[in-house]
């Protein structure tokens, strides 16, 4: 259910337009959902001061660039409100930390990472060990072996679904070379993907006609796969929920299934298949985590000759979300 003391229709179709392609202009975004660019950019203000607009992301697909996503899952032991903060800020500071959340659930924390093999993993988990060993009762980790981002369905006002991924990458994906001035753009884009070339051009000492010829560049090579908007689900009056999936062996015929059915919910955002302890996850911007459970009843009635076992966790904090790794502060 939307919090409309927050945001109304008019912004919801904004946001839509912003999840789509969050470098289009004031006056695309003003003409696909007739308003004027003076009246957008007040309303894109407006949401980001409120604090329903986070930040401009820019999906990257890091395997291309030789990177991997490695997953860590915390169960903590005698903590309280402050060590969860610390333990939420060690992470925070980690350059090579894409996501960290606690949660309620079985796990307390979720941590993800962007790194080059599971030599770096180890190390980040040793130096982890290292200074909270003592406060850890579970552990459990995992790759994520290919990703879908989805347009947010929910935002959309008609009832008409495009029901369709936005991007999907893999670790399968063929790697594509890329040189510093790339990386130095890449990361520029991650925390604000609506900056201006003239801005980045600045920064790297290049003209915004070479910045641009650039983008595209790594646009068509599908390292840039998506300009979106990242929203805090709380103020958009949701929660952010993750399903935790064990799968029982079965053919690669009924898992694309289950796959493709899961990547249709309108609410689910991020699913993916992973290697570890469990073999599927699912991320979800759901109105309520009754509607929550049924989603995902759902799905177990569907498909339970495959499912195995299932958890849940819902994200009560968020300490960092940077989709690139090392990448810089949010510009604005």
């Amino acid at each position: 259910m939307i919090n409309m003391t927050t945001v109304d229709t008019k912004d919801m179709k904004i946001l839509y337009e912003l999840d789509k392609n969050s470098r289009q202009s004031n006056s695309e975004i003003g003409k696909k959902v007739r308003l004027s660019k003076e009246v957008v950019k007040y309303r894109i203000d407006r949401m980001i001061e409120n604090g329903v607009i986070i930040k401009f992301n820019t999906i990257t697909n890091y395997f291309k660039l030789g990177f991997s996503k490695y997953r860590l899952f915390l169960r903590f032991k005698d903590v309280d409100k402050e060590k969860l903060e610390e333990i939420g800020n060690y992470f925070r500071e980690n350059g090579k930390a894409e996501w960290v959340v606690s949660c309620t659930g079985r796990w307390d924390m979720v941590v993800t990472f962007h790194l080059r093999n599971v030599n770096e993993f180890d190390d980040e988990m040793q130096k982890m060990m290292n200074k909270f060993s003592f406060f850890i009762q579970e552990k459990a980790t995992a790759t994520t072996l290919h990703l879908v981002h989805h347009l947010r369905e929910y935002l959309k006002a008609s009832e008409s679904r495009e029901m369709k991924p936005v991007v999907y990458h893999t670790s399968a994906d063929e790697q594509f070379d890329v040189d510093g001035v790339d990386m130095e753009i890449l990361k520029m884009l991650a925390n604000n993907a609506r900056m201006p070339v003239i801005y980045i051009g600045k920064r790297i000492g290049m003209t915004p006609r070479t910045v641009q010829y650039r983008m595209r560049r790594l646009e068509k090579a599908g390292v840039i796969l998506a300009y979106k908007v990242l929203v805090d689900p709380k103020k958009m009056g949701n929660v952010f929920c993750k399903a935790i999936i064990y799968l029982a062996s079965s053919n690669k015929k009924k898992i694309d299934k289950f796959v493709r059915y899961c990547s249709s919910i309108p609410e689910a955002i991020w699913p993916q298949r992973v290697l570890g302890t469990w073999d599927f996850e699912i991320d979800f911007e759901i109105e309520s985590y009754d509607k929550f459970q049924e989603r995902f009843f759902e799905i177990k009635e569907k498909f339970s000759d495959i499912i195995q076992n299932y958890e849940f966790t819902i994200t009560t904090k968020e300490f960092k979300l940077d989709m690139f790794p090392d990448c810089y502060e949010q510009y604005r």
